[in-house]
């Protein structure tokens, strides 16, 4: 069983899952107040208030690229700044296939390692899709370095890292320019654990689990606002996986 509570599209209802079986495992549980506030901090980032839908939903600034309610300009600034570091100094990968070594040669960053692979310069749309020009196929070796590349653009770690992935999550989302919609989902659960963007479970940073030997799955979705009691939540009773 392979499982996750996602705000990749958007955040709306706080939702958390357990799953039995080998191991008792539970993602995705907000902490105290953590729903408002998250739409707050949300609507404390200029650039992505618009994304706020009353206190109904927070669409995700992918999908608000489409809907004209985030700017289509606004990771440019920090597309050129890792496109220059990357044109002056290594950008170093490290996967399960070895690490590459990165340099921008023209428009493209080019990876050496145990083979070679290239990224063109992402647009907007590409990094917070992580999709496009960081496309990550399940080729074992193209597919873990863009990853790695998506995590690192959204989480704003590329210039200030120059070894990736990042696994210190103190390092994620201080510039200016940055994912502050993911930011603001992890800030939100007790965990740290979140899905804001496709590749959050690069260094494994995602509200994912798995069980090899399932036997049950609990959905639970919790009350909006504190006060309104547990008799808020509906829960969906655990059955066979």
């Amino acid at each position: 069983m392979f499982c996750n509570t996602t705000m990749v599209d958007m955040f709306s209802v706080p939702l958390s899952i357990r799953l039995t079986g080998a191991k008792d495992q539970t993602t995705g549980i907000l902490r105290s107040g953590g729903r408002a506030a998250a739409f707050a901090a949300v609507r404390q980032a200029e650039d992505f208030a618009r994304l706020v839908v009353n206190d109904t939903r927070i669409i995700a600034p992918g999908h608000g690229l489409d809907a004209w309610l985030f700017s289509k300009d606004y990771f440019a600034a920090y597309i050129d700044e890792v496109w220059s570091s990357c044109a002056g100094k290594d950008l170093k990968v490290t996967t399960n296939a070895g690490t590459f070594t990165g340099r921008v040669h023209g428009q493209q960053l080019t990876f050496d390692g145990r083979t070679q692979v290239a990224f063109d310069r992402p647009s907007i749309r590409d990094v917070l899709f992580c999709d496009g020009a960081l496309a990550a196929p399940n080729d074992g070796t193209t597919g873990p370095v863009a990853a790695v590349l998506g995590a690192g653009f959204n989480r704003s770690t590329l210039v200030s890292h120059p070894a990736q992935p990042t696994t210190d999550a103190a390092a994620f989302y201080r510039t200016a320019v940055t994912d502050h919609y993911s930011a603001a989902m992890h800030a939100a659960t007790e965990d740290g654990r979140a899905y804001g963007f496709a590749c959050d479970d690069v260094a494994d940073f995602a509200s994912y689990i798995q069980d090899t030997a399932p036997t049950g799955i609990r959905l639970t979705l919790a009350p909006f606002q504190r006060g309104r009691g547990a008799a808020g939540s509906r829960r969906a009773a655990p059955g066979p996986a």
